[in-house]
């Protein structure tokens, strides 16, 4: 099997014409699928995650008619779901009690950016948390939902989908409670900790951010979803090197064995690779992707100024998404030369010092 796989992959790095490549991934994608039906009856139980990696990347995008067709990259998330309408995801909800959860588990793609903004988030409030990894192509983890995106979390039973639309619900509740949920200084580590447990809390002397302060925040937080990150999808696909080194990233973040490692290295970066022309036609990015990469960020660089975040002394909810979709990236070529050819770099340093260590539980 081992064999297999290096000659697959010595085979794609060879290919040149998109439909050659379309041809030769459907058929290490039937290789796959005898893989990880092999690998399953040796480990008596395995959930065969060579042919996870197969078409982990090809379904979203129509390359794939196999049963995987349901499949999508582990980068992939929520992308273009349309599970809240788009005039609320970005409005803390009326109505908040200022009650926060006492569990609080969120179902995610590890190196997903919709989810690492949920974590940001969570991180920066210091709100405890449980992460469940769901499988990208039996999404077993999530089957209890109708809703079959990532992130998804539940608080004390409840359901709540869609990233920006979880960010605004937690915001409104922090905001109820008498904190800042953005904008203003935050609670110390520690009273947020007492405030997430139920203990009591001074109110902070920071309001809420006034409108003028909202509608800035809101414009940004859209800027993320519907540009920012598909601008970040296309680089970290954009040559064979780099698409093999993302899905590095991500077979190492799922901790996966080396069968599965190297199917996700093989299949999903062959394949994201292949149609990277696709991608970029399907988000509208021309030109030089780079370039379209530095404008972005150099935009929002500008966008803050002299302030140390866009929410002026402390970060708001935009502060928060722009962080955690990039930190998405850590290590990648796409994230290095972010950090050293654009104004960014700056502002990420404080927002990584700011935000601090996770809260994560579990």
């Amino acid at each position: 099997m081992r064999a297999a796989l290096r000659g697959a992959h010595g085979a794609l790095r060879r290919l040149q014409g998109s439909k050659a490549l379309v041809e030769h991934l459907q058929q290490l994608q039937m290789l796959s699928t005898a893989a990880g039906t092999t690998a399953s009856a040796r480990s008596g139980g395995n959930l065969g995650w060579v042919a996870v990696a197969a078409g982990a990347a090809a379904a979203s995008y129509g390359f794939a008619a196999q049963p995987v067709a349901q499949a999508e990259a582990p980068w992939q998330g929520e992308k273009g779901a349309p599970s809240v309408p788009a005039e609320e995801r970005y409005v803390r909800p009326s109505g908040a009690k200022g009650v926060l959860p006492k569990e609080l588990v969120l179902y995610q793609y590890e190196v997903c950016p919709f989810c690492c903004k949920v974590k940001a988030f969570l991180d920066y409030h210091k709100i405890p948390y449980r992460c469940v990894e769901v499988n990208p192509l039996t999404k077993g983890e999530i089957k209890w939902s109708q809703y079959k995106k990532v992130p998804v979390i539940v608080v004390d039973g409840e359901q709540v989908n869609d990233s920006s639309a979880i960010i605004s619900r937690l915001a409104a509740e922090i905001d109820a409670r008498g904190g800042s949920s953005g904008g203003g200084k935050p609670a110390s580590s520690s009273s947020s900790k007492r405030r997430w447990f139920g203990g009591s809390s001074k109110s902070s002397s920071v309001a809420a951010p006034g409108p003028a302060t909202v509608a800035e925040e809101e414009k940004w937080r859209r800027w993320v979803d519907d540009w920012f990150v598909r601008v970040i999808t296309v680089n970290i696909y954009r040559s064979m090197h780099e698409s093999f080194q993302t899905f590095d990233y991500i077979s190492e973040a799922g901790n996966f064995g080396w069968v599965s490692r190297e199917a996700a290295r093989v299949f999903g970066a062959s394949l994201m690779w292949g149609i990277g022309g696709k991608l970029r036609r399907k988000y509208g990015v021309e030109g030089d992707v780079r370039e379209a990469l530095y404008k972005s960020a150099n935009e929002w660089a500008a966008a803050v100024g002299d302030r140390r975040f866009l929410g002026g002394d402390a970060p708001d909810l935009a502060d928060l998404a722009v962080f955690g979709v990039i930190r998405a990236v850590t290590g990648t070529d796409t994230f290095n030369d972010l950090m050293q050819n654009t104004n960014i770099g700056g502002w990420y340093a404080r927002m990584f010092t700011t935000v601090g260590a996770s809260s994560r539980v579990a």
